[in-house]
Order: C-alpha cells, then structure tokens, then sequence
C-alpha cells in the first residue's frame, strides 16, 4: 500500500502543477426529475422525449402518495415503474431521451448514465422487478443491471456477455455478477461508466452503487458481433443513445401501482479517457495531444509526467 499510495501522491502534486483540465463531454442530457411544469402525473409516454408505447406500468407519480419514499430527496414527483404487466419486447417499453451524439465503437467513445432508485415500499413486493440497460433506443442493449425485490433487499444484478468469436461459431456467455444488496428505506444512485473501443472483447463497463464501485466487465459488443441471432442486424455493434427501462420476464401484478421510483436520469458521451502515458516516446510527433487523462499543454508536460512517474517507481 505504501508503494501505491506515494505514487499517486507525486502524481497528484505533478497534475496540479501542470493544470491539467478532464476535458468537457461532447454530448449531455438531464438530469430529468420529472417535476412540474414539464411533467405531469400520468402516462410517462411523450413527456419530455420519454417514450413508453406499450401498455406498462410506468408513469409520473406524486412521491408524497409513498410514505418510504419522503425522504428520498426526490422533490415532488418521481417516474413511478412496477412490473404489474411485462411484456418479450423492446422497442414499446420506456426509453429515456437520446443523445444527439450516441456512444459508438467507430470513435472510440465514453458514455455515463446515472439516476436515482427506490422502493415506493419499505416491505418486501414479492416478484417486483426491474432492468436498466444503455441501449440505442430499439432495444439492443449494451449492458444491464437490475433490481431484484427479495426477501433480504433489494439485490443489485449485473450481467455482461462474452462470446470469443468466430462469426456463428462462438457462444455468447451472458455473465451474472451479484454486485450487491441495497436497502428499501433509502434511495440510491446507480451509475454506468462505459469505454467503446474499436474491435472485438476490449470494452469496459463499470457499475457504481452509491459512489462505490460494485462490479466491472464488458458490454454485450460481441454478442452483436458473432452470435448467430444477430445475423439480422448484419452483426453490428449497435450505438448507446438512450436508457431502457424494462419489464419482462413474469409479471407481479400486486406491484401495479407501486414498485420502484426512479429519478435524476443522466446520459452523458464524450471522449474516450485516453492514458497516462508510461513512456517519454509516447509523447513525441505529437502524441501528447492524444492524452486526456491527463491533458497535456505541449510535449514538455507530457514527458515531465513519464519522468516524474519514472523516478517514483524507482525510488519505492
């Protein structure tokens, strides 16, 4: 720990020297919290850039009508989501608004999406469920979490896919990580952190939890990429624009009217972090421009960084 922890403290003062600014995400949108004027109870369907054209249980609702969920933080009214009716589809259930500019693999891109969640409810709803996934707004979905209303909390479920290829001969893997179990009483932030790379196994996703880090895999690319069922679709690696909200899987009616309420949704895509750099050539015929974690004002910078974390390695 010591050895670690000296090196990011000489970093640290050697970042601050140089001014180095996390630069700005290319496209935003939120966060979406479902107040009054721009939204009304009822239908989420239309409001704001929300869709949701099947018949589900999602809509705008009062969270003062919830006595668990008054000290959730969540203002006056909240988007409301049970899985009273569950449906096999996509394209009809809730979808958040789109980014103007999707995370794809063509640039390599990093997307975030965050929002809050609770439990309308400070008892167990037997059968409640939901899933979240960044998807392009039909219901190709680039990765998952979901909340699961059992007997102990409500247990946080992250799947990634893996599939080694080749095009109709690989098996995707869909990889099932119990990230963590969270408490009906609070509200939660839930974050994803997405790097999109060009080329097959190489992306990374990250789930947080309250600030914390509960899982980390990759997104589904290469179920787009190889399996057989995404033939159809040319097996193309489809873009992150939107978040889908989903309720398949068995149906909990005595959920209808309750379930889960959900808030601050966010989506931002940008640049993929690039960096550090571990060697003085990386920096030379302008690489130090390819560096965004950190930035580097000129060449001088970027090598003072290697330098520096050179000589703290060599001195631990």
């Amino acid at each position: 720990m010591k050895k670690i922890n000296t090196k990011i403290a000489i970093l640290v003062v050697l970042i601050l020297s140089i001014g180095v600014v996390v630069p700005a995400f290319a496209d935003s949108i939120g966060a979406f919290d479902f107040e009054s004027p721009v939204y009304s109870v009822g239908n989420i369907d239309g409001q704001d850039g929300w869709t949701k054209t099947g018949g589900f249980d999602v809509e705008v609702d009062l969270v003062a009508s919830f006595a668990n969920a008054v000290g959730f933080g969540f203002g006056d009214q909240a988007m409301r989501f049970s899985n009273g009716v569950t449906s096999g589809s996509f394209g009809d259930q809730t979808f958040s608004p789109g980014l103007a500019s999707p995370a794809n693999e063509t640039d390599p891109t990093h997307f975030e999406a965050s929002f809050s969640i609770g439990s309308t409810d400070a008892a167990q709803q037997p059968g409640l469920f939901l899933s979240v996934s960044p998807d392009d707004g039909s219901g190709s979905r680039m990765s998952y979490v979901g909340f699961d209303d059992q007997a102990d909390g409500i247990h946080v479920l992250f799947y990634d896919a893996t599939n080694p290829g080749p095009l109709n001969v690989g098996v995707t893997a869909f990889n099932l990580i119990e990230a963590v179990t969270i408490n009906r009483t609070s509200a939660h932030t839930v974050k994803f952190v997405i790097d999109l790379v060009p080329g097959p196994a190489n992306d990374v996703v990250e789930l947080y939890v309250d600030g914390n880090l509960v899982a980390t895999g990759t997104t589904w690319e290469d179920y787009y990429r190889y399996d057989p069922e995404q033939n159809g679709n040319g097996n193309v690696v489809p873009p992150i624009s939107k978040m889908l909200f989903r309720a398949g899987g068995s149906a909990a009616p005595s959920t209808l009217g309750n379930g889960y309420l959900i808030d601050s949704v966010s989506l931002v895509s940008g640049p993929v972090l690039m960096g550090p750099p571990i060697a003085k050539d990386e920096c030379k015929k302008d690489g130090w421009k390819t560096f965004n974690n950190p930035t580097f004002k000129n060449q001088g910078q970027c090598v003072s960084y290697v330098q520096a974390n050179e000589k703290a390695g060599k001195k631990n």
